[in-house]
């Protein structure tokens, strides 16, 4: 395998739309990639034949050879060449054979600058990676060879140069070991990265769903009189919208979507608090803590860290149904001690909590699967798969890797590292609720979801607000210029003119624009980059709409 160049990485975009070619290789080469362009799948392979290329970013629908064909022959004649496959138009059959067929990843359209540079990066990652691998066999080769001579030239001086021998057949196996281990990591990183993919599309549809159902709950139960018997009805409705939308959180934090309100926290603070209203709940097990004396500064959300420790006392309760212990351990450790089983790490310290049960232990044969989603021991009726599913993903998109040490009848230890903070923990609590004051104001309601429009127009008109809405950013935009509106509830996905460009359109009429980006997806990514550049604030659907009144009025 060639040697990755010097420049962030060789790209080949294959698409049979020359302007979207154009305009993602403009976005790509400003990112310090250096990139080739072909518009069709013969033009591809061509150009694969002439120039060394680290990465094929490519479309399937495509006439004449598609994507998938591509995929094929690309396969057949460049084994080692890694591709991504984007789509408009894939489902999860078609994702599925692409990754059979050797795909690296598999995004589906839109796909943001951001998001395609990141799995990017981490394509050239494992590339890298795979170059050390290699060089180290290849050394590993070298040595045994020399080895080999070296016995060969020594056996009548055999019994002096044993112990040497001995010492340096030991070391072999440790590089072996090593290698062995990262290759593994590699692997396991690599399937968790698709399911996550495929995992937060779903919940950003699914979310979407969930944002009409509760619309219309909140239309009805504004109009129902607490008499009605239909009432108890509509809030049990409402109650299980609130049980989806916890589901798809829990998806989203396993597919690295879910950072909301990060700010420094001292862990001690969020352990404690989380252990002490769990153990209300099960009086039969006994919690024990070890802390380390030092202040656990960790940037992270307050809600995603509570996530991550309900979860695995919920997980080691779980497993200790006649009660038992659960010991917590915590300590700062420097980057060297955690290196080796991080992908790509943060140079600096890290903090290091585990937490210990004395349950029934995980076989061996189970271990390996107890992070992937949907994944489950128990009965349907008492899991979802989803608790360890989305502790590791939060925990990845921290920077950070969680490992399990567990055999049958001796309990479980998982081990959790995070990147520590410098800064010092924020000693300002969660934002207090607006004092009681009537709604008023101009919104433009922006969704390419109609029954989403219709209900929040009703919804918003009932509370006070005036309301006009758009079904995409080009329409939000042409009525901006007509009347102006004291602030703008805009949805990120949506067809002609996504949220992203709508914003920046918009700050060109009016810099002081006010805008609530909504998304089915939550503060990450595309989104965090929207906020970033001026967004006034942030909501994630399915919101009821008190929620979001409560969300405008802050801002207005």
């Amino acid at each position: 395998m060639e040697e990755i160049s010097a420049l962030k990485g060789r790209l080949l975009l294959v698409d049979d739309e020359p302007i979207i070619l154009e305009l993602l290789q403009r976005q790509l080469d400003l990112r310090g990639f250096t990139t080739k362009i072909a518009t069709s799948g013969h033009e591809a392979l061509d150009t694969l034949s002439s120039f060394p290329i680290d990465i094929v970013v490519t479309d399937i629908k495509m006439p004449g050879m598609d994507g998938m064909e591509l995929l094929k022959n690309v396969r057949k004649n460049y084994p080692d060449q890694e591709i991504i496959m984007v789509t408009g138009h894939g489902d999860m059959d078609t994702a599925l054979e692409a990754m059979r067929l050797g795909a690296y990843n598999f995004l589906t359209k839109p796909v943001g600058v951001s998001e395609l540079v990141a799995t990017l990066d981490n394509c050239l990652e494992k590339l890298k990676l795979e170059q050390e691998i290699a060089s180290k066999q290849k050394a590993l080769q070298k040595a045994h060879d020399e080895l080999e001579i070296r016995v060969n030239k020594r056996t009548a001086e055999l019994t002096r140069s044993n112990a040497l021998l001995e010492d340096e057949i030991a070391l072999n196996s440790s590089v072996i070991e090593e290698i062995r281990q990262k290759d593994a990591r590699l692997r396991q990183a690599q399937k968790m990265e698709a399911l996550g993919s495929l995992a937060g599309g779903i919940a950003h549809d699914f979310n979407n769903l969930l944002m009409s159902v509760q619309g219309h709950v909140s239309m009805l139960l504004s109009l129902c009189d607490s008499q009605r018997p239909e009432l108890s009805h509509l809030i049990s409705i409402e109650k299980l919208v609130e049980s989806g939308g916890r589901l798809t959180r829990q998806l989203l934090g396993y597919a690295r979507k879910g950072q909301y309100d990060v700010r420094v926290h001292d862990l001690h603070d969020i352990i404690t608090t989380v252990s002490e209203t769990f153990s209300r709940t099960r009086k039969d097990i006994t919690l024990n803590s070890n802390f380390t004396p030092h202040c656990l500064a960790i940037k992270a959300d307050q809600g995603q860290l509570e996530q991550i420790l309900f979860n695995l006392h919920i997980n080691a309760a779980d497993a200790m149904p006649k009660g038992g212990t659960i010991s917590i351990t915590t300590e700062i450790v420097p980057f060297a001690k955690v290196s080796d089983k991080l992908l790509k790490g943060i140079n600096g310290d890290y903090i290091h909590f585990s937490l210990t049960d004395t349950g029934e232990g995980i076989p061996a044969e189970i271990q390996e699967h107890i992070f992937e989603p949907f994944f489950t021991t128990k009965t349907h009726s008492r899991g979802t798969g989803l608790g360890l599913a989305s502790t590791y993903g939060i925990i990845a998109g921290y920077g950070g890797v969680i490992e399990v040490d567990s055999s049958p009848k001796h309990g479980a230890t998982f081990h959790i590292y995070l990147p520590a903070s410098q800064e010092k923990p924020s000693i300002q609590g969660r934002a207090s609720a607006l004092s009681s004051r009537k709604p008023e104001g101009r919104v433009l309601l922006v969704d390419d979801e109609e029954s989403i429009r219709e209900i929040g127009k009703e919804l918003l008109e009932e509370r006070g607000f005036k309301i006009e809405t758009a079904e995409n950013g080009k329409k939000a935009i042409e009525k901006y210029k007509q009347a102006k509106f004291d602030i703008i509830v805009l949805d990120m996905v949506m067809p002609i003119m996504g949220g992203s460009e709508t914003f920046d359109e918009l700050q060109k009429i009016n810099p002081k624009v006010k805008v609530i980006l909504s998304s089915g997806y939550s503060l990450e990514g595309q989104a965090a980059d929207i906020v970033a550049r001026g967004c006034s604030g942030f909501i994630q659907k399915p919101f009821n709409m008190a929620e979001l009144t409560t969300k405008i009025m802050e801002i207005l």
